[in-house]
């Protein structure tokens, strides 16, 4: 049987160790492509993805495009207009738009170029991909074209801080804008991929595919109640809306929690740690028992150890991740509505709540009787390592490559 011919446009890369959740997606996404269909990947050629390139995980074929050197000087001036338009135009006006680097990259390489008209299935991943779907179509108008959106960018732009009129302006039209080019995408792609249901109904409500990560291997273990006040929160501490949160948690819900429960132990794990935070950590007595551990190889041992997980996001968009990785895990997990946004299921949550108070006392709810919670964890872990599953997720991805 041919296999299909696929080429995979994301603008960032998959790899083994890749610290945050969306690289963690594209490596099971790059793995089963990789295994199942003639697959070329095309990202833009910058200096993080030329460095996830040599690491173990990253396709076959993978094409870096954009930000070369030895083109001459109209080559330069060229890639010079394209770091000022993916710098300035995007922070100033359009904070989604494609990389115009990988636009120029693309029609410069004739290997790339090749490869997106000769595709039976064009993948792309994450809404700056899905913005490039009317040049694609011109360069292949038989191919079947799907479009992941990881989350719905018109939303989390409009939950942006707006502390002032400039600011409530500015991403009220970045929405706007946004929402715009969202349903000129939905339009013309073949397939629409979400994380959920509500991000489907965000962009209109267009016939869709749900496709759940694969954020379980089915082998994580029942969970132990724990012996120790541990929280932790897990995230990649170096997205603004995870780094606000974890500020947010040290000023505002952590102190009321050592109020109940002094002996209480706060972990925050995850790379890319901003200065702001490790300095608000530095700064905290020693008793307050708050722990920056940077990026950790054995995220199970953290889980395993944890009397609850916390996820305190207030910002962003689309299914977080890190909420469904507490459940399959088995630990009693605490969040916000938007940390629970697009995870449908029944009574999954140990808390579910905004302000920092309701947070706090639900943690100590929890750490006042780990044992009382396990049983309705138990159930919830079952639910989230099916729903969640790597079999789940390949079966759908594979229905997405036949028309």
């Amino acid at each position: 049987m041919t296999r299909p011919r696929v080429v995979l446009i994301s603008m960032h890369v998959g790899h083994e160790g890749v610290p945050h959740a969306g690289g963690r997606y594209l490596l099971e996404l790059q793995r089963l492509l990789d295994r199942e269909t003639d697959l070329t990947m095309l990202t833009v050629g910058n200096r993080l993805n030329r460095e996830s390139a040599t690491k173990p995980g990253v396709p076959r074929r993978l094409l870096l495009l954009g930000h070369e050197s030895g083109r001459g000087p109209v080559g330069k001036v060229l890639n010079r207009a394209a770091f000022s338009a993916d710098t300035t135009y995007r922070h100033r006006r359009d904070p989604g738009m494609p990389s115009a680097a990988f636009i120029l990259g693309l029609l410069r390489s004739r290997e790339a170029r090749a490869a997106v008209r000769g595709a039976d299935v064009i993948d792309l991943q994450y809404s700056e991909s899905i913005r490039l779907v009317r040049l694609l179509r011109r360069l292949n108008p038989t191919a079947r074209i799907t479009g992941t959106f990881h989350d719905v960018m018109s939303q989390s732009f409009s939950r942006e801080p707006q502390d002032t009129d400039e600011e409530r302006r500015y991403w009220e039209g970045v929405a706007e804008r946004s929402r715009g080019h969202e349903k000129a995408m939905v339009a013309q792609l073949d397939e629409v991929l979400v994380f959920s249901h509500k991000d489907a109904e965000l962009l209109g409500g267009p016939p869709h595919t749900v496709v759940h990560p694969p954020l379980s291997d089915g082998t994580e273990p029942r969970h132990t109640p724990a012996t120790e006040p541990v929280v932790i929160v897990v995230s990649y501490l170096a997205r603004d809306e995870n780094n606000k949160a974890a500020l947010w948690t040290l000023d505002h819900v952590w102190p009321r929690v050592l109020e109940h429960r002094p002996e209480a132990r706060l972990r925050l794990v995850g790379g890319g740690v901003l200065d702001a935070l490790r300095s608000r950590v530095d700064e905290l007595p020693a008793g307050d028992g708050v722990t920056l551990t940077g990026f950790v190889d054995d995220l199970d041992a953290e889980y395993a150890a944890a009397a609850v997980a916390l996820v305190p996001v207030l910002q962003g968009a689309g299914v977080k991740f890190k909420t469904v990785e507490g459940l399959c895990h088995g630990v009693p997990v605490v969040t916000t509505t938007v940390g629970a946004e697009g995870i449908e299921g029944d009574d999954l949550f140990a808390g579910l709540v905004d302000d920092p108070h309701g947070l706090a006392d639900a943690l100590v709810s929890v750490l006042d009787d780990t044992a009382a919670q396990q049983q309705r964890t138990d159930r919830v872990q079952d639910w989230a390592q099916e729903v969640y599953g790597r079999a789940r997720f390949e079966e759908t991805i594979r229905g997405t490559w036949v028309r």
